[in-house]
């Protein structure tokens, strides 16, 4: 049987963590066992259940020089000893890296979701070239991004593989947010995801909606160290009566099948997997132009681009699906996701770059 081990020690549940919990998923039903390394007392249970999925606690991250950490990650791969290891967070690169080097795990695959400024040369000469890990990004773009520094990548090194979604089989019944909000029927549910984060660009709602007709309203669903902090500013304004937070959703399919269109507000993303589960949905999506949101929509066919921080741009793009002035197929959204970001191509792709 082949072995695979994660490495996720986060404690931010968010994209990333989210991908990691898919592939653990998908490479256990493909029969491989599969090890997840989380942070002690943080989401060990978003993964029981599983096939062939079991977690490992670990009671720190640590330093890139915490000789106890590695010492432990060595530990732990020289009893599973596994095929490949994959670390799912920039910050832990170099203490998965050597710790499976001393491990004498060959294979070890690095995940970068977002474009990062190369800090520390010596450190990325030594993972990339020395140690001959294999960076993984979600979008051509980012790939491009990485290119741009040839000491350390080139097209051997960096594999894109992009995010995968299944379709949803039998569309389940939606969250009804007027009823839950008791909001008018003629209300618009402009549906926000992701972690609380300034990088996000929820603080720029209230600016959004001051421009739209007071029966929009944003329903966003998340978490993130942030909360408090961005969920001050957005109340201190008059609009904040129209923007709802229902916190983490286990369930983020009700979710989508409950709002009418879909607004990513980002200021930087690397692949945004909720663009993916919205038009999944046949939800019509309104995206700042980050990177991989121009790949997701195909450069503006299936959705409307805007620039970033252009709150006037955002909310005459939602204005626009409302008054059905731009109107998206649902069929082929749907069509789009599957045939170019479904969960076969990112199994098949993952397979590969894991084992082969």
């Amino acid at each position: 049987m082949k072995k695979a081990v994660l490495f996720c020690p986060s404690k931010v549940w968010g994209g990333i963590e989210k991908n990691v919990r898919l592939r653990a998923r998908f490479l256990g039903e493909g029969g491989v066992q599969v090890t997840v390394i989380l942070l002690k007392g943080f989401f060990a249970e978003r993964f029981e259940g599983l096939e062939n999925v079991s977690v490992i606690e670990v009671p720190s991250r640590g330093g890139d020089f915490n000789l106890a950490v590695v010492a432990n990650y060595v530990k732990i791969l020289r009893r599973l000893r596994p095929d490949v290891v994959f670390a799912a967070l920039k910050k832990d690169w170099w203490l998965v890296s050597l710790s499976a080097r001393l491990a004498g795990v060959e294979r070890v695959v690095l995940y970068l979701g977002i474009a990062r400024r190369v800090k520390s040369p010596v450190k990325f000469f030594v993972i990339f070239r020395l140690m001959k890990a294999i960076l993984m990004v979600n979008s051509d773009s980012l790939k491009q991004e990485m290119l741009k520094h040839p000491r350390f990548f080139d097209d051997s090194n960096v594999v894109r593989v992009y995010n995968g979604f299944s379709q949803p089989g039998q569309t389940p019944e939606g969250l009804n947010f007027r009823a839950m909000f008791n909001l008018p029927e003629d209300a618009v549910i402009v549906g926000c995801a992701g972690r609380f984060s300034p990088m996000k660009g929820f603080d720029q709602l209230p600016e959004v909606l001051a421009r739209l007709p007071d029966n929009v309203h944003v329903v966003h669903a998340g978490e993130g160290e942030f909360e408090q902090q961005i969920k001050s500013a957005i109340q201190a304004r008059p609009e904040s009566s129209r923007v709802h937070f229902l916190g983490y959703q286990q369930d983020m399919d009700r979710f989508f099948a409950g709002i009418d269109l879909f607004l990513l507000c980002s200021r930087n993303e690397g692949m945004a997997n909720v663009l993916n589960e919205a038009m999944s949905y046949g939800k019509p999506v309104v995206s700042t132009r980050v990177p991989g949101s121009e790949e997701l929509l195909g450069h503006g066919k299936y959705g409307i681009l805007v620039e970033v921080d252009d709150v006037d741009a955002m909310a005459a793009g939602v204005r626009a699906l409302v008054d059905g002035d731009r109107q998206f197929d649902p069929m082929a959204l749907r069509q789009w996701i599957d045939r170019e970001f479904g969960m076969h191509r990112m199994v098949k792709e993952t397979n590969r770059l894991f084992f082969e």
